[in-house]
């Protein structure tokens, strides 16, 4: 089945797609400017999902400073990508390094773009490395 926009309703598939791998591209960069720039003002992340959704510009800043900081690091490694309308099904392999202990967890996220291309929604679903005791993996 191939993925189809509705003209002037919802983003072509191409737009979707971009969104996920300029997202993956700009935050192993560390390019924070470009990064940010892929969101929408009233975005929302639910990541993970069951933690309290995080709203707008906040939550944009929030995510890469929590994820980015002195002794931990993450590479985005998109494995697979399914664009359906204005929304794309993502799996990702996310290589991290949290204070010297290497670990690797597999997410699943649903984006949700929006006819510029701009990303309005994220939802994470991750299982915690078992062998990382870290507040990193606590929903807050």
């Amino acid at each position: 089945m191939v993925a189809v926009s509705v003209a002037g309703v919802t983003p072509t598939p191409a737009q979707v797609r971009n969104a996920v791998e300029s997202h993956c591209r700009f935050w192993n960069e560390r390019d924070q400017a470009s990064w940010s720039a892929l969101f929408a003002d009233q975005v929302t992340f639910d990541d993970p999902v069951g933690a309290p959704t995080k709203h707008g510009a906040d939550a944009v800043r929030d995510s890469w400073e929590r994820s980015l900081t002195p002794g931990r690091s993450w590479t985005l490694i998109p494995t697979r990508i399914i664009v359906c309308a204005d929304e794309a099904a993502v799996l990702i392999r996310n290589e991290g390094d949290i204070h010297g202990k290497q670990v690797v967890v597999e997410s699943v996220e649903i984006w949700k773009v929006r006819l510029d291309g701009l990303v309005v929604a994220v939802r994470a679903y991750f299982e915690s490395d078992p062998t990382v005791n870290s507040e990193y993996f606590v929903p807050t």
